[in-house]
């Protein structure tokens, strides 16, 4: 019951491959929310970012594409008043396990809570389970909810979402990095254009960013989620790429292209 397909690995390492070449920091996030609904029957996918119980809350990203007609801050702001067990659960413990709604609260009690009724009502859904992602700051929620009507999440779909979130972890440290990077270049000309006059690919331009600041292969690592082996394999790419032979010739010549900020 438990055990997954070679399809599941497959379309992992697929949606891995996907991400990471995504030039844009934000659009990984539709990808993964696409292949969450695919592989878990979720009639709803939701990134939600919530600051604190009583914060801001704002959906980030969604699947399918229909949900983005409903008014989805709203509806979540209404889901977290109303008493939806999994938030309070995460808010109150600091687990950052995935976990369904039936983890957490009894079926009789989930159902007795305003956040059931406003989801049944709107979309129809009352089984939820949820893949943590770390908080950018203290105090922050920050998760993927699949939703949907039916049976719960057997043994096979819970251990899909255990083998997802390192995937799901490291793509996020990959966006916030490349994020970083364009805010960091937005007043250079054409970075992007330079990127791809040299062929750097997205994973390159993060690893390039980390060894201007200074950081090691170990700590890059570390950053990015990925081995000491990969971020060699990635520096290796990158001096040949810039016709560099070591890491202060790279940033010199990235920095003279535009990739880098001069400081």
């Amino acid at each position: 019951m438990g055990g997954l397909s070679t399809r599941d690995y497959e379309r992992m390492l697929d949606l891995a491959a996907a991400v990471m070449d995504t030039a844009a920091p934000e659009s990984p996030w539709p990808l993964v929310a696409e292949e969450l609904a695919r592989a878990l029957g979720g009639t709803m996918v939701l990134l939600s970012d919530v600051n604190g119980p009583a914060g801001t809350a704002r959906v980030e990203a969604w699947a399918p594409e229909w949900v983005g007609s409903l008014p989805l801050d709203r509806l979540l702001r209404k889901g977290l008043d109303g008493g939806h067990p999994l938030p309070e659960h995460y808010a109150r413990t600091g687990d950052q396990r995935p976990l369904a709604v039936t983890d957490v609260a009894e079926m009789s009690v989930w159902r007795r809570t305003e956040a059931y009724a406003t989801l049944h009502e709107t979309v129809g859904v009352v089984r939820h389970i949820a893949i943590p992602l770390p908080a950018k700051a203290k105090g922050q929620f920050r998760t993927f909810v699949v939703h949907r009507d039916g049976g719960d999440f057997d043994d096979r779909e819970r251990s899909y979402v255990r083998r997802m979130q390192p995937l799901l972890v490291s793509v996020d440290r990959f966006v916030r990095q490349l994020t970083e990077w364009a805010e960091s270049v937005q007043q250079q000309e054409q970075p992007l254009e330079s990127a791809a006059e040299t062929k750097l690919t997205p994973r390159e331009i993060a690893v390039l960013s980390l060894l201007a600041d200074g950081m090691t292969a170990e700590a890059i690592g570390r950053r990015l989620g990925i081995s000491n082996r990969t971020v060699h394999k990635h520096t290796e790419n990158l001096y040949r790429k810039l016709s560099a032979t070591d890491r202060l010739m790279a940033v010199l010549r990235a920095q003279g292209m535009g990739l880098l900020p001069t400081r």
